[in-house]
């Protein structure tokens, strides 16, 4: 059997189903309890001593667990554990396309002419163009992420949302790649489309939890490509100064920040989609590589990999558990 990728994809559901058994443990025990206390208000001592020589407190105790672990495995099942993966073939229509643009402030740099994020908006514009198929969707990071445009083949109202979108349209500061990609997974709707994510930023994932996101998206059947968006000598971040004129954004002791390319994040996060990372470059031509390279997957077969069921598992252990349970008695052996 084939345990590689062990995770839940429901994890949530531990969260109620632990406090639920050890409820359930602890009204069976106050239960057992009371029942004493009130045979004991209507017989002997004598009579009540020796009724119970013939009940084992340990074989009640023992039946009582078997409840709660049965109990604890049916949360497991309902909580959805996986692991092996399993590799479907299917012939994909078109694709919807989701692209995560980055917006924050070290998408100001001029390392790429006019800025980063001039250089993005015009390279995702012609992949658009040229594409000419499929639905397009449009979601803008910093340290927040926000569906734009959701997915739509009514390609003038997405460039207008493009065209629209700078580096006021997210407030919140910073650059956090794991909420762009969960916003991006809400994006899409279901069909029988290959769905992929283009995420398109200099890969400064302050918040350190893209590559994770990712392959949590991954579990889900989605691709993630990504596009490194600037030079690896990167370039001063230049902001609006308090007297109203460009100046170098500067840190706490003064100095001012140089924004460069992170590529080893990018390459980390498309790795673990199975997606494929490109430099941009300066006329673009790292998008139209990935457009070609995605067009000629279009009409062709397409592996979906996801983790294996293993629901079956633990609702028959916990069944066999409650079999147990029933036959075993709580009078001692004789």
């Amino acid at each position: 059997m084939d345990f590689s990728d062990p995770h839940l994809a429901r994890p949530w559901v531990l969260w109620l189903i632990a406090p639920a058994a050890l409820a359930i443990f602890g009204l069976l025990r106050f239960g057992a309890h009371r029942r004493a206390g009130a045979l004991g208000r209507f017989v002997s001592e004598r009579m009540l001593a020796r009724s119970g020589r013939n009940d084992s407190p340990g074989r009640r105790l023992a039946k009582e667990l078997l409840l709660c672990a049965s109990a604890l495995l049916l949360g497991v099942a309902l909580a959805g554990p996986r692991w092996g993966v399993e590799v479907t073939t299917s012939t994909a229509q078109s694709e919807d396309v989701v692209f995560v643009l980055d917006t924050s402030r070290s998408m100001l740099v001029k390392d790429m002419r006019p800025s980063r994020l001039e250089r993005a908006k015009s390279s995702i514009a012609a992949f658009v163009r040229r594409k000419g198929t499929g639905s397009v969707g449009l979601v803008a990071f910093s340290g927040q992420a926000f569906l734009q445009c959701p997915l739509t083949r009514d390609y003038d109202a997405f460039f207008r949302t493009l065209n629209e979108t700078d580096t006021r349209a997210i407030p919140v500061p910073g650059t956090d790649l794991a909420r762009a990609l969960e916003e991006a997974e809400g994006a899409f709707v279901a069909n029988r489309n290959r769905k992929l994510v283009i995420l398109l930023t200099d890969g400064e994932d302050l918040e350190a939890g893209g590559v994770d996101a990712a392959g949590k998206l991954a579990r889900k059947g989605l691709v993630v490509h990504t596009v490194g968006v600037g030079t690896q000598s990167g370039g001063q971040i230049t902001v609006v100064g308090p007297t109203g004129t460009p100046d170098a954004l500067r840190d706490e002791e003064g100095n001012a920040v140089t924004s460069r390319l992170d590529e080893s994040t990018l390459t980390k996060v498309a790795a673990a989609t199975g997606g494929r990372y490109v430099r941009l470059g300066q006329a673009g031509e790292g998008m139209e590589a990935l457009r070609l390279a995605i067009q000629a997957g279009t009409d062709a077969a397409n592996d979906d990999r996801r983790g294996i069921p293993r629901e079956d598992l633990f609702a028959a252990a916990a069944l066999l558990l409650l079999v147990i349970e029933s036959l075993l008695s709580t009078r001692r052996n004789r």
